[in-house]
Order: structure tokens, then C-alpha cells, then sequence
């Protein structure tokens, strides 16, 4: 198996579970490590492409965890019919997690704890997690890309209105301030000489109050 990058070790180290599901698992590394680990004692392996779930196969057989894996082809958590103690949703936009989480909700199969990382449209699904408790929520870089890592589960508070652009920054750490320096150089170079939009002037301008809080 490949060197864990960042992003993926930061998932893996919010899980500590009995049963994880790993949703729209595609390769397997997540889910694989965390059985390694010893973070989980089964996992439930989910995507919606068998192709997709072969790669999971077959790191599950070259790990000799095979056993322990419950392999399902699915959109979400359609066809996983045992409840997981822990979900892993991450690999995709903050749209499509919603559209799983609103299926999950339906069906009566959300886990105690979710770990999302959406690649994409964070501030949206902050948004629809409005009324959910957040444990976590905080910024890991990697591979010079920023991604939010977003815990729910019950240990958790509320959003507040003005975290739903850039989330918490709990637990607190640096990468945040280098994606709040990153984001106000590309507003900065993109309008240069230019009038920003009302809209985009708002989130410089709290961009920029939130820096200040370094």
C-alpha cells in the first residue's frame, strides 16, 4: 500500500470504532489502514462501481484482511443494511455528501459518528449539518491543496453563523491560516485593479478579520 498522505492519515486518525463503513471507498486505503491500526474491527467497504470496489479487494486479500471486510456495491448507504458505528465519507464534493446524508437520514441508517472530508462546497454542507452536533472541524494541507475534516458525533456543538465559510478550526492549527493567507492572495490577484463584487468583498473582508485572529 501506498504512503498515506495527510489528508488520509488525518481521516484515519478520527477513527475508533467497532464497525466503520467506508462510503464510496473506491481504493480501500482508508477503511484497510484503520483495520491495520487497529482503529476498527470490521469494515463495511461501499461504492457505487463494482470496478471501483475491486481495487478494495483486492488491498483487502494482499493485507490477508478479507475476513473482516464486507465489500457492497451501493450509491451511499443504499444497500448497507448494518448500521456502522462510524461512517467515512471523503473523496467527493460537499453536494454529493449531502445528497448521501439526506438518503442516509430516510432510510434510518446514519451512524453515531461521521468523518467527512468533502473536496469541494464545504460552506454548503456545514450548512445542512446546521442542526448537527460537530465534534471536529479543521483544515489539513496536503499536497498543497486544503481540505476541511469534518467530525459529527454527539461530543459536538452546533455551528455558529459565521463558521460556516471556513468551519472551526477546531482542533486549532496552522494549515487554517495558511488556507485564510492562500485564499486572500487569489481574491487579492484575481481583482487586482479591479472593484470585487459585493459578494466577494464580504468574504474577503472576513477572510481577512479571521487572519487577524492569528
Amino acid at each position: 500500500m501506498k504512503d498515506l498522505d495527510r489528508r488520509l492519515s488525518a481521516i484515519i486518525s478520527e477513527i475508533d470504532c467497532d464497525v466503520l463503513a467506508d462510503i464510496g471507498c473506491d481504493h480501500g486505503y482508508i477503511g484497510v489502514q484503520a483495520l491495520i491500526e487497529r482503529r476498527a474491527k470490521r469494515l463495511i467497504a461501499a461504492d457505487i462501481s463494482e470496478k471501483s470496489l475491486s481495487k478494495c479487494r483486492l488491498l483487502a486479500a494482499e493485507k490477508n484482511l478479507t475476513d473482516r471486510v464486507e465489500f457492497v456495491v451501493s450509491d451511499g448507504f443504499e444497500n448497507v443494511t448494518t448500521v456502522p458505528d462510524t461512517a467515512v465519507i471523503a473523496g467527493m464534493g460537499g453536494y454529493e455528501i449531502i445528497k448521501i446524508l439526506k438518503t442516509a437520514k430516510s432510510l434510518n441508517r446514519v451512524p453515531e459518528k461521521l468523518i467527512l472530508c468533502p473536496h469541494q462546497n464545504a460552506s454548503e454542507l456545514r450548512r445542512f449539518l446546521n442542526n448537527d452536533p460537530i465534534e471536529k472541524d479543521y483544515i489539513v494541507r496536503s499536497d498543497k491543496k486544503f481540505y476541511p475534516i469534518i467530525v459529527v458525533s454527539a461530543k459536538g456543538e452546533k455551528y455558529r453563523a459565521d463558521e460556516f465559510r471556513y468551519g472551526k478550526n477546531y482542533p486549532a492549527n496552522s494549515d487554517f491560516f495558511d488556507m485564510l493567507e492562500s485564499r486572500i492572495c487569489t481574491l487579492e490577484e484575481r481583482f487586482q485593479g479591479k472593484k470585487m463584487p459585493e459578494k466577494v468583498l464580504t468574504e474577503y473582508k472576513e477572510t481577512k478579520e479571521l487572519l487577524c485572529r492569528k
